[in-house]
């Protein structure tokens, strides 16, 4: 991850933080961590590991998508990130949707009817 995109990270990080009323101590506490790592992910110092994420969304009661959501980065890095997030024995069951989705797409834009 660049570091431009661990300080966007770690911003809807403090901004996910502050509006569930936590300190970076709270936030600490109720994740088995030290208010040190919150600070350096707050600050783009360091950055939350993908299987890790689920419980920051869970604490900060935010859905996952609220720390990918980024207009400035391309739907395909966007893709890249939502598919990290898979455990690797479903993701071959995902790109197969996926792939599923796009050839049907596909015949209806060249069979549109």
């Amino acid at each position: 991850m660049t570091d431009d995109r661990k300080k966007r990270l770690g911003e809807r990080i403090r901004k996910a933080r502050r509006d569930a009323n936590l300190t970076q101590g709270d936030l600490a506490d109720k994740l088995g961590i030290s208010q040190g790592v919150i600070s350096n992910v707050e600050t783009g110092v360091s950055t939350i590991d993908a299987p890790d994420l689920p419980m920051w969304a869970e604490t900060l009661n935010k859905p996952i998508m609220y720390f990918y959501i980024d207009e400035d980065v391309n739907p395909q890095e966007r893709a890249l990130a939502v598919l990290s997030m898979f455990p690797e024995d479903r993701l071959e069951f995902v790109l197969q949707m996926l792939q599923n989705m796009a050839l049907t797409m596909h015949e209806r834009t060249e069979n549109p009817g």
